[in-house]
């Protein structure tokens, strides 16, 4: 079963440099994401013409052998400044009730240097995990509305959101 929601926020910064971060930074999602210790590229899909990577895997709790997740382009329009990420996770426990991840990005001009991020997200959950989804629903409607934000913040200021300035702090205190 496949369940979504979108959501579209203002940023006070132009669409190229959103563009920039999200797309052609892709790998980096470490540098402004807080729940991603750490990421890299790794070709795990068809490389579009003018992206700049196939994909990307995330680490998602800094453990070498703990939970990733794997994305690729599904589709990428660098004029239009629209893609298509699949995102599958790696090392979960069997009771893991996501099959897979989907976003539909894209950044629009909003005038005045600023723009309108819009993010239509979709789960593709397994069948046995129907009567959770609203339980599902509201922890990545909340987990997407971080990532979000972190990268509104990173686009507008140059700079980590403090949350992932506090992840960094934990997890080098934790070395």
């Amino acid at each position: 079963m496949q369940v979504s929601f979108n959501k579209t926020v203002p940023v006070n910064a132009s669409t190229d440099k959103v563009w920039r971060i999200f797309a052609h930074e892709f790998d980096d999602a470490h540098k402004w994401m807080a729940s991603v210790p750490h990421s890299h590229g790794h070709a795990v899909g068809e490389k579009f013409e003018d992206a700049c990577t196939a994909g990307r895997v995330c680490s998602l709790d800094g453990n070498p052998n703990g939970m990733k997740a794997s994305e690729q382009f599904l589709a990428y329009d660098e004029e239009a400044k629209t893609c298509t990420i699949r995102i599958d996770f790696l090392n979960t426990m069997a009771v893991f009730p996501i099959d897979h991840n989907k976003v539909d990005f894209s950044i629009v001009d909003a005038g005045d240097g600023k723009s309108e991020m819009t993010w239509a997200f979709s789960s593709q959950i397994k069948p046995w995990a129907f009567f959770l989804w609203p339980v599902i629903r509201l922890g990545f409607g909340f987990f997407v509305g971080q990532i979000i934000e972190e990268l509104v913040y990173y686009a507008e200021n140059d700079a980590p959101h403090p949350r992932k300035v506090k992840a960094l702090t934990t997890a080098g205190a934790a070395a």
